[in-house]
């Protein structure tokens, strides 16, 4: 596989129905790359998306060895680079999936806000506090400590990145994909056939815990 063949990159925050659209689209053909995979494979190199966030502007070009042979990526921390990547795969189709800010908050103190201090070590460590660095730089209070739990800082964190994929992304180029909306639109947008099967609904609030603990993250 080459560069080029990334074709679909998800620009959704995690908890927005991230794996559930990474079964979708491996469902469709294709494969994908989500958070899970970065902490389950070790040979990632989690420091690509590091020197990319650090140094925007003079960033050696790493993405052919994040990706490798990956045809689509979803999730962390894919989606804080949907601009770099858009630029890099200029054919990519990007599907935002979005809830109501309110309802991702809520989602995000029961399940990644909680497990985000865990005890780790080796390369689930490094991807951990990496991807702290990437997602939550600013996001302190007045003490130097993440504001994860702080709902309006929260939600309105959430809110803005939607704006601004809307807004680099051109309109032809993005699917706003809603919890629920199922196979109808993604599929029409990426001109696929709808499977003879209901859209996946993975990673309920109440198995998060049992795939970190399945992952072996700590």
């Amino acid at each position: 596989m080459t560069a080029s063949s990334l074709q679909v990159i998800g620009a959704g925050f995690g908890r927005t129905g991230t794996v559930s659209l990474q079964a979708a689209l491996n469902k469709l053909g294709y494969k994908t790359h989500h958070c899970a995979n970065l902490y389950g494979d070790e040979t990632q190199d989690p420091g690509v998306w590091l020197r990319a966030f650090d140094h925007p502007d003079t960033h050696n070009d790493e993405w052919d060895k994040v990706y490798g042979d990956y045809t689509a990526a979803v999730d962390f921390p894919t989606a804080v680079f949907y601009k770099e990547l858009s630029e890099k795969y200029p054919e990519a189709k990007f599907i935002l999936t979005v809830r109501s800010p309110e309802s991702w908050y809520e989602s995000t103190q029961k399940t990644v806000f909680q497990a985000i201090n865990l005890p780790m070590k080796g390369h689930h460590k490094k991807v951990r506090d990496i991807l702290k660095r990437i997602t939550l730089d600013g996001v302190m209070d007045e003490e130097g400590m993440p504001r994860a739990h702080d709902k309006e800082y929260m939600c309105r964190l959430f809110m803005d990145h939607n704006e601004r994929v809307k807004q680099t992304i051109p309109a032809d180029r993005v699917l706003i994909m809603n919890l629920g909306d199922g196979w109808e639109p993604l599929c029409h947008f990426l001109g696929k056939p709808i499977p003879d099967e209901p859209y996946p609904h993975m990673n309920k609030r109440d198995t998060f815990y049992e795939k970190v603990a399945f992952l072996n993250l700590c």
